[in-house]
């Protein structure tokens, strides 16, 4: 029973505090084998996760894409309307239409295309959630960062300066508020790469919780197998609802930017 425990302890610990991209994580990669499954190791980095997620974006693009002049069938009907979606309901309305936000369109789809691929890929069984990684959330804000300062840039240095003065303010203010914008836009970048890490943390900790009781108690942990069941089918809702999230918000955050009049 004592080492079945700690097996479970060990695994949680792998899902929710030791990650690949952290070092620590280099003296823990054995626990797999007290579960006898030595040859799964391999899913204990994040780094592989991310390779997945490349590998399937990958095969999205190869299947869903259609010759010009044909109408799309079966999944390339799906990821029509997915694109749309991503442009109609996320892009436009943030940007102020197709003049300013047609460009970043692929931009937000792979975004939003990675976390929530990344979300439920941490819901399966031995697999890591690379988003619940705070180097791979940071790395996805840090991108933001560089998107926003090339869509503020790229127009010049009057687009950039009317991009974080509003227009009409007076002379004086005018300093003071360019340097709360600069302080803004960092902590925007820090605040998407705590609060989807956060988020993805926080459920894993509390599912896989319960999961562990109901493994080293048995039958009398039952309860605490439907309320992991329960939470399993809302961590589903939450790596859909988080990928969401993040792309609106990174997409109002760079719509502020572009078009600040709108």
């Amino acid at each position: 029973m004592e080492e079945r425990m700690q097996a479970f302890l060990n695994y949680i610990d792998h899902h929710v505090m030791h990650h690949g991209g952290s070092l620590d994580a280099l003296t823990h990669k054995n626990w797999l084998s007290t579960l006898g499954h030595d040859i799964l190791t391999i899913f204990h980095f994040d780094v592989t996760m991310l390779v997945l997620i490349v590998l399937i974006a990958l095969l999205v693009v190869l299947f869903g894409r259609k010759k010009i002049g044909v109408s799309p069938r079966g999944f390339g009907v799906l990821l029509e309307k997915y694109v749309l979606f991503i442009r109609d309901e996320i892009v436009y309305p943030n940007f102020g239409g197709a003049e300013h936000g047609r460009g970043f369109v692929p931009f937000f789809c792979t975004v939003f295309f990675f976390i929530f691929t990344a979300n439920f890929l941490g819901l399966i069984p031995l697999f890591t959630t690379a988003t619940g990684n705070i180097s791979v959330t940071a790395g996805l804000s840090l991108i933001f960062f560089g998107v926003s300062l090339y869509a503020v840039f790229r127009k010049g240095l009057g687009n950039a300066f009317h991009a974080m003065v509003p227009g009409g303010l007076p002379v004086p203010m005018r300093p003071m508020m360019f340097v709360m914008e600069w302080v803004s836009l960092f902590a925007r970048t820090f605040a998407l790469a705590v609060r989807l890490f956060a988020n993805m943390l926080g459920g894993h900790v509390v599912l896989y919780s319960m999961i562990s009781l109901s493994a080293i108690l048995g039958v009398a942990a039952t309860p605490s197998l439907a309320v992991a069941i329960g939470l399993y089918l809302f961590e589903a809702f939450v790596a859909c609802l988080q990928a969401y999230v993040f792309t609106v918000l990174s997409a109002i955050f760079i719509g502020m930017m572009v078009h600040p009049q709108h």
